[in-house]
């Protein structure tokens, strides 16, 4: 068995070391429409373009099922029956979705990959219905259930040796003068990779945060991308990684 989901994208496969490590949990973020939905959709096409299953949980309202039979192309009818796709309508559906997947992934052993995205649509959602007296301690106890659910998608995905892609949005960093991901703290926490998908003046870039191991890109190297109708296209190969 390979030790990585390798993607589509090979300077990307480059870059992680051989592809989406299995075990770990590799966390691409970024503002609306930079493409992190046609990332995931990608990967999971190619994933079962490979013979292997994809558990995909879609968390930011309907499924774009034409995005997915786009990407696919003739082979939609075949990639369709390997991904097993869920759209929790509230995060504590959220949840029992994760709690499914736990139960469900011992019955297809050709799953080698967890997508989820958005992984803090729900999350968000849910805070924005919080009542304004005690909202600092429900918030708390919300963020702990996010806390939890990233737990649980690293603790299977570790025991069932499956890679995790997961999704979440940016926001501006209380530190610096650029992006981070939504509940930095949570997401780097649980992160064993961290990869920007951000908009630049000369168009859109990935760009790692975190990396795993040893292998980091040189200070200001990216990879730089447009998005089309199969997904994510590199445009060149200037962000390679090399060996420290």
């Amino acid at each position: 068995m390979s030790l990585h989901v390798p993607t589509p994208l090979h300077h990307l496969n480059s870059l992680l070391g051989g592809g989406l490590p299995r075990g770990d949990l590799t966390l691409f973020f970024g503002s609306r429409g930079v493409g992190k939905t046609s990332l995931g959709i990608q990967v999971a096409v190619s994933n079962a373009l490979n013979g292997s299953e994809t558990f995909l949980i879609f968390c930011d309202g309907p499924f774009p099922a034409g995005r997915l039979m786009g990407i696919a192309g003739v082979s939609a009818d075949a990639v369709s029956k390997l991904i097993h796709i869920a759209t929790p309508p509230s995060f504590a559906e959220q949840h029992r979705a994760l709690e499914r997947f736990e139960v469900e992934v011992n019955a297809h052993p050709l799953t080698s990959l967890l997508i989820i995205d958005s992984v803090d649509s729900l999350y968000t959602i849910q805070l924005s219905l919080l009542d304004s007296w005690g909202r600092e301690g429900q918030i708390s106890e919300e963020s702990f259930i996010l806390n939890k659910h990233l737990g649980l998608i690293s603790n299977v995905c570790r025991s069932k040796e499956i890679a995790a892609l997961i999704t979440c949005s940016a926001r501006p960093s209380e530190d610096e003068p650029f992006e981070e991901p939504a509940s930095a703290r949570l997401m780097d926490y649980w992160s064993d990779s961290i990869i920007e998908l951000s908009r630049e003046p000369d168009g859109l870039c990935l760009k790692p945060v975190k990396l795993k191991g040893r292998r980091r890109l040189k200070e200001g190297q990216r990879l730089r991308y447009a998005i089309n109708d199969k997904g994510l296209e590199l445009l060149d190969e200037g962000g390679t990684a090399d060996d420290d």
